[in-house]
């Protein structure tokens, strides 16, 4: 055979085979046999027709035909073994020419990830402080939360208490609508528009209000943000808020302290923390995108399209679970086709897929593993918020495709928390990485075995357009295809 092969863009590779003239006649030969039993040619019993006779009914081109398809799987298998090529997934034949007989084959092949002078990265990390003025927020807050209501019979004023009832309507939409609603008016909160609490000043017991907000930009409807909203408000009881004084008393009341000084403390400390994990967090995933920004990554289109298929498919999880609709359905009340839906969907897929395969060579170069044990330990962790489905869920997360997801899922955080080490420029021994930071792949193991409409523990968010918009963390790209895929397309 002549072989060539011709680089493409995108981690492709065509391979053009030319079968040697005598093999393709052999090839015929044997092609005119399997036809001489398939059918009846007058003057000779099944199977016993002559090469000539077949040739001269069904003609030399269709015979020709008939070896290149029973040639082209062996042709190619044999090209990749003697040009030692390892496709990622299978070959797409996109031509073949009888005279000579060739074949034209694209072949994904497996990505390439330069991760370039990643291990010379720095970022110095923010320091926390806490604010006098945070800590003294907090306590005002206990304050109001211990606060004893008295009921008066005035006109509502800032800093009372009140209960309503209240409906909500925005672009032609009701949405909010409560009875026994217990709120303190207080002028700074924006729940659930700016100046609501401005607006109920003055009303008194069984007066009713109409008034027009606009809502805030972090409400959490996300299509309704900014948009203007009547609410109509009928005002049931006003109470006088009466704030325990900051003392000792108080400091016993909400907790174990035996003075406002351990309050505050502890408050402090709160503080401090809190802020240290969104400290934490915002540096992790900046050293995450600036390791992603500056590595160099190639993979083939078949990657991208997998990748998709499976962002499509959480989005369609996730519609069903949250909104009670169909893909099918949530296409037609958004007036997209799915083509469309996927053509919004690549770039986040896109971005998901090089995340993937950084944090896939950073497992590779620093020689990052997990134990059986731990992928044990991780099971039991994820599967014990389920309750009375543990076992079931347990049971899924324990199958090779479940254990290797969560695997998966341990090796990306360790590649994260590896990288975050790089760039604090903290030492450790070859091999040793830091615990897990939890980071997710693709395809959380257990969801899609949890029954339709019901709910996972702590799920976040029941806004299907959150789907579209949330940069899902992504960990290793599973097991990569790098064997010999025998069979071309």
């Amino acid at each position: 055979m002549n072989i060539i092969t011709e680089p493409l863009e995108q981690r492709q590779l065509l391979l053009t085979i030319e079968v040697d003239e005598d093999r393709v006649q052999q090839a015929m030969q044997r092609a005119a046999r399997q036809i001489a039993k398939q059918v009846n040619i007058p003057g000779f019993r099944r199977g016993k027709a002559p090469y000539s006779r077949i040739v001269q009914r069904y003609g030399e081109e269709t015979i020709r035909q008939e070896a290149a398809e029973t040639l082209a799987q062996t042709a190619y298998s044999e090209a990749l073994e003697q040009e030692e090529i390892e496709p990622y997934a299978s070959a797409s034949l996109e031509d073949i020419e009888l005279h000579p007989l060739t074949f034209k084959f694209t072949i994904p092949l497996s990505p390439v990830v330069d991760l370039g002078d990643y291990g010379n990265y720095r970022l110095e990390q923010q320091t926390v402080t806490v604010d006098e003025e945070d800590v003294q927020q907090a306590l005002e807050e206990i304050r109001e939360e211990n606060a004893i209501l008295e009921y008066v019979e005035r006109p509502a004023e800032l800093g009372d208490g009140v209960v309503i009832e209240i409906v909500g309507q925005a672009d032609e939409e009701e949405f909010l609508q409560g009875d026994d609603i217990h709120i303190i008016l207080d002028a700074e909160s924006a729940d659930p528009a700016p100046g609501f609490a401005e607006a109920i000043v003055g009303m008194e017991a069984d007066e009713e209000r109409t008034f027009t907000l606009t809502l805030p930009d972090d409400f959490p409807r996300e299509e309704l943000r900014g948009q203007e909203a009547e609410f109509t408000v009928k005002l049931v009881e006003v109470y006088d808020s009466i704030f325990p004084e900051l003392d000792d008393d108080l400091a016993r009341t909400v907790g174990n302290f035996d003075s406002l000084k351990e309050l505050e403390d502890h408050i402090r400390e709160q503080l401090r923390e809190a802020k240290q994990r969104q400290v934490d967090e915002a540096y992790t995933e900046q050293v995450l995108e600036a390791i992603i920004e500056q590595a160099q990554v190639e993979y083939p289109p078949v990657m991208l399209e997998e990748t998709l298929n499976g962002v499509v498919e959480d989005v369609e999880r996730r519609l069903k679970r949250e909104a009670h609709l169909s893909l099918e359905d949530y296409l037609h009340v958004q007036g997209q086709t799915i083509e469309q839906l996927r053509e919004e969907l690549t770039p986040r897929a896109a971005a998901q897929l090089k995340r993937s395969l950084v944090l896939s060579e950073v497992v590779t170069l620093e020689k990052i593993e997990v134990g059986e044990e731990e992928v044990s330990d991780q099971i039991e962790e994820a599967s014990a918020p389920w309750g009375a489905r543990a076992d079931e869920v347990r049971a899924s997360l324990s199958s090779d495709a479940g254990r290797q997801a969560v695997r998966n899922r341990l090796l990306a955080g360790k590649a994260v928390q590896r990288l975050v080490s790089i760039a604090k420029a903290e030492t450790s021994e070859e091999g040793s990485v830091p615990p897990a930071s939890g980071e997710e792949v693709a395809g959380e193991p257990g969801e899609e075995e949890a029954e339709e409409g019901e709910e996972k523990p702590e799920e976040e968010g029941t806004d299907v357009e959150e789907e579209r918009e949330k940069e899902e963390t992504e960990g290793v790209a599973g097991e990569e295809k790098t064997g010999e895929e025998e069979g071309a397309e």
